[in-house]
C-alpha cells in the first residue's frame, strides 16, 4: 500500500509507502494501526445538526477514506460503508446539552511479528463494495467495484436483501461527559 488519505488528510504513517493492506473476508470492520486509529476516528466523525432523536449514520454524509494501492488502484470507502449504524449521543452535564455524533467502525490493530506496525485490514466495509480476485501464484489481488443490488427490484419480494439496513433508524448510544 502506497498511502492512506482520511478526509483529505494524508496519514504520515504511510508517507514512505511501506504500509501493508490485508484483504480479510473474516474481519467485519476496517482495521488500522493503533498509532493512527484515534486520528482516523476524529477525521471520520460527524456532528449531526439539529440533534435528531435517532438516525441511521450510514445514510448521513461524511468524508472519504482512500487506500492507495500499487498500480494506481484506489480503494475508496464512503461514510455509508465505514459508519456504525447507531450514532453516539454525547451528553454534557455542565451545559445540560447533547450532541449526536456519527462515527466510524474501526478496529485498532496492534503491531506484532506477523502484521507489523503499519498493517491495515480491509475487512467487510471494503470487501462489500469491491469485488476481489486473488492470484495466489503471483501473490497479488485485483479490486473492482462490485455491482450492488437495487432495493427497488425487490420491493415486492417475499425476502429481505442480505446486508440491507434495518427498516427503522437505530437508537443512539448515550455517553455522559
Amino acid at each position: 500500500m502506497i498511502g492512506v488519505v482520511v478526509a483529505g488528510e494524508r496519514l504520515p504513517l504511510c508517507e514512505e509507502g511501506d504500509c501493508v493492506a490485508i484483504a480479510d473476508t473474516g474481519t467485519s470492520l476496517l482495521g488500522a494501526p493503533r498509532a493512527v486509529t484515534q486520528r482516523m476516528h476524529w477525521l471520520l466523525a460527524r456532528k449531526v445538526p439539529e440533534n435528531p432523536p435517532e438516525i441511521d449514520c450510514r445514510t448521513f454524509p461524511g468524508p472519504e477514506l482512500v487506500f492507495e494501492l500499487e498500480g494506481g488502484v484506489n480503494v475508496t470507502i464512503g461514510a455509508e460503508d465505514y459508519s456504525r449504524a447507531t450514532g453516539m449521543r454525547v451528553l454534557n452535564n455542565k451545559t445540560n446539552s447533547s450532541q449526536l455524533i456519527c462515527r466510524a467502525s474501526l478496529l485498532p490493530v496492534d503491531d506484532g511479528e506477523v502484521l507489523g506496525p503499519k498493517a491495515f485490514i480491509l475487512g467487510e466495509p471494503a470487501l462489500r463494495k469491491y469485488y476481489t480476485a486473488y492470484d495466489w501464484k503471483r501473490q497479488r489481488i485485483g479490486f473492482g467495484l462490485s455491482v450492488q443490488p437495487n432495493p427497488e427490484d425487490y420491493e415486492d419480494a417475499a425476502h429481505e436483501i442480505y446486508g440491507a439496513p434495518p427498516s427503522g433508524p437505530p437508537t443512539p448510544t448515550e455517553v455522559v461527559v
